[in-house]
């Protein structure tokens, strides 16, 4: 237990580091892009496409990775050079690039214009693809190293997702209200890297320290059966009457973004500020986000159990999505007014 309570630890501060990037990258890209609606658009997208990447992609190797913490050390370590080397790299290319395929032209192009728009597309996913899909790999390393038996699976990555979600809104909120005013968006980021490097240092010390584990070997008929079961609890999937659920998810995914990133533009009604209003918007959905899960992990009980609740909160999804709409519209002249006069709380966002 105290070895997962340091890897709990490590998780938070990782997840402080890749919210402070993604603030951070939203605002460098609003200013290669020229528009903060299409950067906040396009580094979501880039962001969580490079997760579900890293996440696939380091899923058929883990049967064969004994030191999961020593992958999980050089991952961070590749996240931060990446952030460090390879994004500002791809935005001073992003950036001549643009002036030579859309500059010396009459008129300016126009931020909606297709053209624009798939390049704009292209660009975030081409710059953010290696520290995304590092970023993806890391939840399965550490729940290879972390989870030993089938009853730890539920608790244990419940509670690393739950520390990785508190670090995110520390992050986000870190970088929104407080680094970028301060120091600017190079100490920023080199801030996020510096976090990076101490969870880097910090597995690295958990592997020679004496919470070190022996890497347990894996024998072939082990390994055919851990790969067998897999592939029965993916099998389910195909059964009458499941296999509604991950096209229902994949819906629901699209929605929640589709909403994030206009919840963003309505707060900055509120707050007068793209990235205040980025930030303060992940924060309350993070926060939201693991709520839901705990809520979630009590209610689904049973599989019957789970399919009605998860019916009952799309609806409540829809309904909590109006309401926050039309309170916003009717409560912004307010909310801006208070927050000009005493400064934001956090807490005026979050019943909505």
């Amino acid at each position: 237990m105290p070895r997962f309570v340091i890897l709990c630890g490590c998780f938070a501060l990782s997840g402080l580091a890749a919210l402070v990037y993604q603030t951070a990258w939203t605002r460098q890209f609003a200013l290669v892009f020229g528009t903060s609606e299409l950067a906040v658009a396009t580094v979501l997208a880039a962001y969580m496409g490079g997760l579900a990447l890293g996440a696939r992609l380091i899923e058929p190797l883990l049967p064969r990775i004994r030191r999961a913490v020593q992958w999980y050390a050089l991952l961070e370590l590749g996240i931060g050079v990446a952030a460090l080397v390879l994004v500002p790299l791809g935005l001073w290319l992003a950036e001549r690039l643009l002036v030579n395929w859309f500059g010396g032209q009459a008129d300016p192009p126009s931020a909606g214009h297709a053209g624009n728009t798939l390049f704009y597309l292209v660009s975030a996913f081409a710059i953010l693809l290696v520290p995304t899909t590092l970023m993806g790999a890391t939840l399965p390393l550490l729940t290879r190293d972390g989870v030993h038996s089938d009853a730890q699976i539920g608790p244990r990555i419940g509670l690393l997702y739950a520390w990785n979600t508190a670090g995110a809104v520390a992050g986000a909120l870190l970088a929104a209200l407080w680094l970028l005013p301060a120091v600017g968006l190079s100490a920023t980021v080199w801030s996020a890297a510096g976090v990076n490097l101490l969870v880097c240092v910090l597995a690295l010390l958990l592997l020679r320290g004496r919470l070190a584990a022996e890497p347990v070997a894996v024998a072939p008929a082990a390994r055919e059966t851990q790969r067998a079961q897999v592939a029965g609890r993916w099998s389910q999937f195909a059964l009458p009457g499941a296999g509604w659920v991950l096209p229902l998810l994949l819906l629901s995914g699209a929605v929640s973004f589709l909403h994030e990133v206009l919840w963003t533009r309505l707060l900055q009604r509120i707050v007068g500020s793209s990235i205040h209003a980025f930030g303060i918007m992940v924060a309350s959905f993070l926060i939201g986000i693991a709520l839901g899960g705990a809520a979630g992990s009590r209610l689904a009980t049973s599989r019957a159990h789970a399919a009605r609740w998860l019916v009952a909160s799309q609806v409540g999804i829809a309904l909590g999505a109006a309401l926050a709409w039309y309170s916003v519209l009717a409560f912004a002249p307010a909310l801006t007014a208070d927050w000009q006069r005493n400064g934001f709380s956090l807490a005026v966002l979050l019943p909505l």
